[in-house]
């Protein structure tokens, strides 16, 4: 495909995929880059992009749109100390264009003042703050290609599982059943707390809340705190939990919350005074639960990974297994992105997949504000072409508030009519005020036979296997295997379309959706006989209360 063949499918409002402009550009002979991303534990990624001549402002700017996407991906997914780009400085005109990104990425500005493709800097220097001191900062290097170390074949350093041990995830279960352990999985409406006792569940907590309306960390701190303390009291362990497992929405590494760009601690953000010593607060948390327990062993890993870690548990314990590790995608409110090595542990970088861009073009779907359902930009970055308008909920009301006009505009209008789409100020909205309407709109289209709907969870799919294609360039995942959870897979019709789209989109990789109410391990099979609580409320708590148990 052609670069002016691209401009025009965009101009068409068509989706322009990264990872088919990235193979057209490389075999384009046009002028090629050399970066060496150098990683938090001091590998380096090397990798080359291909920029071609353009022939115009309009080809330029889309040039320029896959440049920033190619950075843009890395920072999101693998994090960095710093990038070293090795270019012909004989190229003016790329030559120039290279020099704009550290404007392009705020690298200079203060994380508050940081828009754009610069908010993924945030979380890089949260995390670089974590791993090098408050003074660390990313960084941008520009060379000749003649200055380029002769580095041999374009090797890959990249965390690598381990030598687990023989059926090391069968072991998890039994190792659990020693000792008091609590979990607890913090979500975006509650917190879950569980608590195992020599091998038996004898008691659970939830507790609503609205984290993204909070002003404080303390606020946020507080209800994960005197839960565990209340937990302790009721269990009669005044000694503490032998260990703790937390799943947390957010970035985490090394066991720490690092990230401070979800909307979990949006209002914290909009309203602190100083939000990254608010922040710091927050990432504390893991050092207060210590408290808690006997010996300080309190274990962390981002809500993604505790659902993936959960079912690789599960699935082994049924006779499955994971010697190449467990990647999962969770599709409801977002795309949450699950990923465990063999032995257990989760790689140190930011993982935030569901800001990856897989689409630079649909020209004619950036028009609209980000809130507006038809809209391709990213509600926290403005940014267009990103999984979170995509996948999950907002990808089927998009697609549905783009193809049903022609498909089915019955359907479309029964919406409408429903109170489910409703139009605002020139905007088309799902309502979320005075009572949120999502859940509901989604189920009118996850349940529908009807004609369109199909094209609807296949588009998806489609999208689906783009970021699988991604994610493998990006992260080299060893397993073939791509495991869905969520709401959008739980309709048994609206998972079947799905998976065709993913399978006909990347035919290497074996899809499947986690089937309900998999139970196989003790304590989750005590949980699935449970009368009052059920494995959709605890059966991440639960999951924590394994990892608790997971020592890599």
């Amino acid at each position: 495909m052609e670069l002016a063949d691209m401009l025009r499918r965009a101009g068409e409002d068509e989706p322009v995929y990264l990872t088919d402009v990235r193979r057209a550009f490389l075999s384009s002979g046009g002028s090629l880059l050399h970066i060496h991303q150098v990683l938090y534990e001091g590998g380096t990624e090397r990798f080359a992009i291909c920029l071609p001549e353009w022939k115009s402002a309009e080809e330029r700017d889309f040039v320029k749109s896959y440049l920033c996407a190619e950075i843009y991906n890395r920072l999101c997914a693998l994090g960095a100390l710093e990038m070293i780009l090795f270019c012909d400085t004989g190229c003016a005109e790329v030559w120039e264009l290279i020099r704009q990104l550290p404007e392009i990425f705020q690298t200079e500005r203060d994380l508050s003042g940081r828009s754009g493709y610069g908010k993924c800097l945030n979380v890089n220097e949260r995390i670089l703050r974590q791993l090098r001191g408050k003074n660390a900062k990313f960084r941008f290097v520009f060379l000749d290609l003649r200055e380029e170390p002769d580095t041999g074949a374009a090797a890959t350093v990249f965390p690598k599982a381990g030598s687990a041990e023989p059926d090391f995830w069968r072991k998890i279960p039994e190792r659990a059943s020693r000792g008091c352990r609590l979990g607890i999985d913090v979500g975006g409406s509650d917190i879950k707390f569980a608590v195992a006792k020599e091998g038996h569940l004898i008691s659970f907590l939830e507790y609503d809340w609205d984290p993204a309306s909070f002003r404080e960390a303390e606020e946020l701190i507080r209800p994960i705190l005197s839960g565990a303390e209340a937990l302790l009291r009721e269990c009669g362990e005044p000694d503490g939990f032998d260990a703790i497992g937390l799943s947390f929405p957010d970035v985490v590494i090394r066991g720490r919350i690092a990230g401070g760009e979800t909307t979990k601690t949006r209002g914290i953000r909009e309203h602190a005074a100083d939000y990254e010593a608010e922040f710091a607060a927050v990432s504390g948390l893991t050092e207060l639960l210590k408290g808690c327990t006997k010996s300080g062993a309190v274990r962390c890993i981002n809500d993604g990974p505790m659902a993936a870690f959960t079912a690789a548990v599960e699935s082994a314990s049924a006779g499955g297994s994971y010697e190449n590790g467990f990647f999962a995608w969770s599709l409801g409110t977002e795309l949450g992105t699950g990923w465990v090595l063999a032995d257990g542990s989760v790689p140190d970088i930011p993982l935030e997949i569901y800001n990856l861009i897989i689409d630079l073009g649909s020209f004619g779907q950036k028009k609209f504000a980000p809130d507006d359902i038809r809209s391709t930009l990213n509600l926290n970055t403005g940014l267009a072409g990103t999984l979170q308008k995509y996948t999950g909920q907002s990808g089927v009301f998009r697609l549905a508030a783009k193809l049903l006009p022609e498909k089915n505009p019955e359907l479309l209008k029964r919406a409408e009519e429903e109170g489910l789409f409703v139009r605002e100020g020139g905007k088309l909205l799902v309502p979320t005020a005075p009572s949120d309407r999502r859940k509901e709109c989604l189920s009118l289209f996850a349940e529908s036979t009807e004609e369109g709907v199909p094209d609807i969870f296949r588009q998806i799919g489609e999208y689906l296997a783009v970021c699988s294609r991604e994610c493998r360039h990006l992260l080299h995942i060893e397993t073939n295997e791509r495991t869905l959870f969520g709401r959008l897979v739980k309709n048994g019709r609206a998972a079947g379309w799905i998976l065709e789209g993913a399978s006909a989109g990347d035919p290497d990789t074996v899809w499947r959706t986690a089937q309900d109410g998999l139970a196989a391990s003790p304590l989750m099979r005590e949980l699935a006989a449970d009368r009052r609580h059920s494995a959709a409320q605890f059966g991440q708590a639960v999951g924590a209360v394994y990892y608790s148990a997971c020592r890599t």
